[in-house]
């Protein structure tokens, strides 16, 4: 009777698919399966597993065999209500690749049937890191050229190349084609280093960055500080303080800085004062003259030695009988 024995068979295989069947793409190469047991009363015997089934799918056909992962169910596990949430990461996708998911739950005698199909699409995958070199030239520039990730072919839209001294902010950023596979940067200073950040541009958005640091000679200060025009004056000291050279005319880190004053008008060579480098940048002279006139100047200095001084700002302390400190803004001329 093989009638009955067909009706028997279906009846002990559960008639009605997996429900709620839910697909997120994780990244370009995985995807995660969520569902619920059948409803209860069409799951004709006790549900032991399920199956999901995933196959490659292009211009909306099937490519290739389906892939079958299976969730047996511990004993413990074994349902007694439809209120069972499941979930499967299925991993080992292709990139920006369409696959159709179907699930069915099993008993003892066979798979039940399928949900309907869900059809998604992996994500793009992000380029590696590509190949990333600094050099610097006899022009006083540094070139910077690059070749894509070796497992990139195809995959690259264009380049953005992030760079500038590593203590300046922002970086500059540039964008270059896939065709493009070198810059040179200009007007590059000396005692400086350099950041390069390369990230090759694809469909799925930027990939890993390349990073290389170049440090760059040092030199003799090619600037000097600039004395500023606030001061504090007695009859018998000045204070004064100065901003560094400027960032391009520095040539490397500033060690110490050398202040030169004298009685103005007067033969010989001037007091030097060796100082260290601080936050304020600023020092005193003391044991001035009274009502005396006084030429002061300043220079930096790299592990390579001293620049320029900077121009002469004169200074005339208080007479000795009006006994009080001054704030006043030096007038240059």
């Amino acid at each position: 009777h093989p009638q009955v024995t067909l009706v028997s068979f279906l009846s002990s295989v559960p008639s009605a698919p997996p429900r709620k069947v839910e697909v997120e793409v994780l990244n370009s190469t995985a995807i995660q399966v969520f569902w619920r047991s059948p409803v209860q009363n069409r799951q004709h015997g006790q549900i032991r597993g399920y199956q999901v089934h995933y196959v490659r799918m292009e211009n909306g056909e099937a490519r290739g065999l389906p892939h079958i992962k299976d969730i047996m169910l511990a004993d413990a596990q074994w349902e007694t209500d439809d209120t069972a949430e499941y979930e499967m990461i299925i991993a080992g996708l292709q990139p920006e690749t369409s696959y159709s998911i179907t699930v069915a739950a099993y008993t003892m005698k066979g798979d039940g049937a399928r949900s309907k199909p869900k059809v998604v699409t992996t994500k793009g995958a992000v380029p590696g890191k590509p190949i990333l070199s600094v050099h610097q030239t006899e022009e006083n520039t540094l070139l910077v050229k690059w070749e894509p990730p070796l497992d990139a072919e195809g995959q690259v839209l264009g380049y953005r190349l992030q760079f500038g001294r590593k203590d300046v902010d922002p970086l500059s950023t540039l964008e270059f084609s896939a065709q493009e596979d070198k810059y040179i940067a200009p007007s590059i200073h000396k005692g400086a280093t350099y950041l390069f950040k390369l990230a090759v541009k694809s469909r799925a958005g930027f990939g890993e960055e390349a990073v290389q640091e170049l440090t760059t000679p040092e030199d003799i200060p090619k600037g000097y500080p600039q004395i500023l025009e606030a001061s504090n004056i007695t009859s018998m000291s000045v204070q004064f303080a100065w901003l560094p050279p400027v960032l391009a005319e520095r040539n490397g880190a500033i060690i110490k800085y050398t202040v030169a004053y004298r009685e103005a008008g007067s033969p010989g060579n001037p007091l030097e004062k060796d100082l260290p480098p601080s936050p304020e940048n600023s020092y005193t002279l003391n044991g001035l003259k009274p009502n005396t006139a006084y030429d002061v100047k300043i220079r930096a200095h790299t592990s390579k030695g001293p620049g320029p001084y900077s121009p002469t700002v004169q200074y005339r302390t208080f007479q000795l009988d009006q006994g009080r400190t001054y704030r006043f803004l030096l007038l240059l001329s």
